[in-house]
């Protein structure tokens, strides 16, 4: 009798086992060709195909999607589309973009409003998903101190720097050191200078927040500083800004072939004045404008070969000769910004060899570029100048600590990082 109940319980877990076990199979069996179905979608679906570039001067957006393959309807849709989250026609010359394409049809655009956030716009048929993401960089501040051997670029790499620094560095002193004729063995430079990185790994440089740069004997402090107006600008401690109606040359890096004033003409064997300066650089080198203005002439003859003149402000003209071409969009009287690409060197009209002559006038008269004395722009209200200074004190500190016990970079690393925290940086 007590077998009985014992012979249900087995029939009962026969019964359940017999139900489940199937089941399971088939479940397990099921998620296996789904997954497998998942593969062999996931290798059907083409590789996005990306174009990556910049916008360049002059290029609005209708023209960068109609060359990329767009049809002028579906930019305006695309366009129309956004317009409550980004509005296209903002676009600035120099950013970047990214077109992710499958199958020759556009799938994702990219637009990078700064080197903190870009714009991402998702396409499927006739429908925009757009939005603004942040890049979650972590930003650290960290000083680099260089010393000039031979040259900013060499001495950059020295410290196990990316090249890249050598042109921020060398664009913030552009108004007042020539990295061509001014370097002097033993200069140095210290930066205190923003580094973002994304997972751990260096992505790119910020912002310079503070450098101080001595060259032959000569110190230059300049400062990053937030006016009360909330627009960022660089100083130099007594409250001067740094930029300047004039670079101090209209090519980042050469050499002077030739001087203003009297010289043997190398063509034609007298002596005559020579009314700028010769930089020599290979053909096809960037020729920058020095200043603001307005192209007043552009032209060609035996003698200048191709060239341009600006016309500036308070009775200023730059002429620049012997170019092998221009820059998209120039055009007489057309106006261009400082350090605008206008043109590129060449070796054209009476020229000995590939070079830029660069030559100043005011009012008519020619002056010597490497001497002008360029006014700066747009100081520091006098208001706000007392607590620009204290600020100053506190970094210059600092790099006056560096300089006098010539620290290197590792005692550097080691006894300046808790300085820093304490100067309360507040323009980042």
């Amino acid at each position: 009798m007590k077998k009985k109940p014992l012979i249900i319980i087995l029939i009962f877990l026969a019964i359940i086992i017999y139900i489940i076990i199937p089941k399971n199979r088939k479940q397990k069996s099921i998620i296996k060709e789904s997954k497998k179905s998942k593969k062999i979608a996931k290798k059907a679906i083409p590789p996005l195909k990306v174009i990556k570039s910049k916008v360049k001067r002059g290029e609005n957006i209708t023209e960068i999607f109609v060359k990329n393959g767009l049809d002028r309807r579906s930019v305006i849709n695309l366009i129309e589309g956004i317009k409550g989250v980004y509005n296209l026609a903002k676009i600035r010359a120099g950013n970047t973009y990214k077109l992710y394409y499958r199958n020759k049809s556009l799938k994702k655009f990219v637009y990078y409003l700064d080197i903190n956030k870009y714009l991402e716009v998702k396409i499927d048929k006739d429908s925009y998903y757009a939005k603004i993401v942040t890049i979650p960089y972590k930003t650290q501040n960290e000083l680099i101190k260089v010393k000039i051997e031979s040259s900013l670029f060499e001495a950059i790499l020295k410290e196990n720097e990316k090249p890249e620094l050598a042109d921020i560095l060398a664009s913030l002193y552009d108004y007042d050191v020539d990295f061509n004729r001014d370097l002097r063995v033993g200069d140095i430079l210290i930066a205190l200078i923003e580094k973002k990185y994304l997972k751990g790994k260096f992505v790119k440089y910020g912002n310079i927040l503070a450098s101080s740069f001595i060259n032959n004997g000569t110190r230059i402090d300049i400062i990053r500083y937030k006016r009360k107006n909330g627009t960022y600008g660089y100083f130099h401690p007594d409250g001067r800004a740094v930029k300047k109606m004039f670079l101090k040359s209209p090519l980042p890096f050469m050499r002077v072939t030739s001087r203003f004033g009297w010289r043997r003409h190398p063509i034609l064997g007298f002596s005559a004045r020579h009314n700028g300066v010769d930089l020599g650089a290979p053909v096809g080198t960037r020729v920058r404008a020095t200043a603001s203005g307005t192209i007043i002439s552009k032209g060609y003859d035996r003698i200048r070969g191709r060239y341009l003149i600006i016309r500036h402000s308070n009775g200023y003209r730059t002429h620049y000769y012997h170019l092998s071409g221009y820059a998209s969009g120039i055009r007489r009287g057309k106006k261009v910004s400082q350090g605008q690409i206008i043109a590129f060197t060449g070796n054209t009209g009476r020229s000995t060899g590939p070079h830029l002559h660069y030559g100043v006038q005011k009012y008519g008269r020619y002056i010597n570029p490497l001497t002008l004395k360029s006014p700066s722009l747009k100081p520091l209200p006098k208001s706000e100048i007392p607590a620009f200074k204290e600020y100053s004190k506190k970094i210059l500190r600092v790099f006056n600590e560096i300089i006098v016990f010539n620290l290197n970079k590792n005692e550097i690393k080691e006894e300046i990082p808790d300085k820093l925290k304490s100067l309360n940086i507040h323009i980042l």
